[in-house]
């Protein structure tokens, strides 16, 4: 995570993705909790969609040296930005063949997309909002 300074105020803490500042300071690992919990009405989806984003978090993990503090768990482990988080996440579901019903959850719980430039359009594209 790149941190810069803007006119002298706090610093921004960059996106490890996008390069954008992280203004949602909201973790991967507690993403992933609430994933997790909205998983359990799917058990096929959250067996294989689980490890993926366990190891995913392990790969962030390992790279975070320094990043902003996460606004739930208070962790210095906001280095991805949820929008990022979210949309591998949206990505892997799609990989999986999630379903209609499933696609359609996921973007009305978990839409970090707030300018509506890119999953939420595809969500759109496929019928599922």
């Amino acid at each position: 995570m790149t941190k810069t300074k803007s006119l002298g105020l706090e610093p921004q803490f960059l996106c490890d993705v996008c390069s954008i500042a992280v203004t949602n300071p909201l973790c991967p690992a507690c993403l992933t909790q609430e994933i997790e919990a909205w998983s359990t009405l799917y058990p096929n989806i959250r067996n294989e969609l689980l490890p993926k984003l366990n190891k995913y978090l392990g790969k962030v993990e390992d790279r975070v040296f320094d990043s902003t503090k996460c606004i739930k768990c208070q962790n210095k482990r906001a280095s991805v930005c949820p929008y990022c988080f979210t949309a591998k996440v949206f990505g892997d579901l799609k990989k999986m063949n999630a379903n209609r019903t499933v696609l359609k959850e996921f973007v009305e719980f978990f839409n970090f997309d707030f300018e509506h430039t890119e999953y939420s359009q595809e969500a759109e594209r496929l019928g599922v909002i």
